[in-house]
């Protein structure tokens, strides 16, 4: 019995520590002040970026080329058949070799010096020997081929050079029958 009463006691002491009295008044909340924003700062500006690249002017890279590739040669060359095939890329990069071709033979018409061979028989010449119409590896000796091929008597063998973002154009005035070049010249290009 006393063991029961010893329990009964404990029972009662656990619970009445277990529901401490409080007083049941309500608390006010605690008042928050925002803190004070920061004063406005404008954003940075941007870094100033540079302007975009001008496309590389091609008439204006080739046109003195051809006038001192003329100049040398007029006394040899006047009214000759002359082939151009396309400006081959010998860059680091990227380059618009069709537009360089297209400007040099803008060129070379303008001058009324040579009759350039026509394109579509510079086509079936090219299918004739076996020469891709996109064959960026053409060398001399095929050109040479392929001008004595086609009745030319000169060619003008043309690359570019170097950097891709400015390169140098270099010409050569090739001889058809002999393959002896006749003249060659360098000029870096323009934008």
């Amino acid at each position: 019995m006393k063991k029961v009463l010893l329990l009964g006691i404990s029972l009662a002491v656990l619970m009445l520590t277990g529901c401490p009295h409080t007083n049941t008044q309500p608390t006010k909340p605690p008042v928050v002040t925002p803190p004070t924003p920061a004063p406005y700062e404008p954003p940075p500006t941007p870094p100033d970026l540079a302007p975009p690249e001008q496309p590389i002017n091609w008439a204006a890279s080739v046109e003195p080329l051809v006038v001192k590739m003329i100049t040398a040669s007029a006394e040899t060359t006047d009214n000759s058949v002359l082939l151009l095939d396309k400006v081959k890329n010998n860059t680091t990069g990227e380059v618009a070799t069709a537009d360089a071709t297209k400007a040099l033979k803008e060129s070379l018409l303008a001058t009324h010096h040579f009759e350039l061979v026509d394109d579509s028989k510079l086509n079936e010449g090219r299918q004739a020997l076996g020469l891709q119409g996109d064959d960026s590896l053409i060398s001399r000796a095929k050109a040479i081929s392929l001008a004595r091929y086609l009745g030319a008597k000169y060619i003008v063998y043309a690359s570019a050079n170097g950097n891709s973002g400015m390169p140098e154009i270099m010409l050569q005035l090739i001889q058809a029958s002999s393959g002896e070049i006749i003249w060659t010249g360098k000029g870096e290009t323009q934008r």
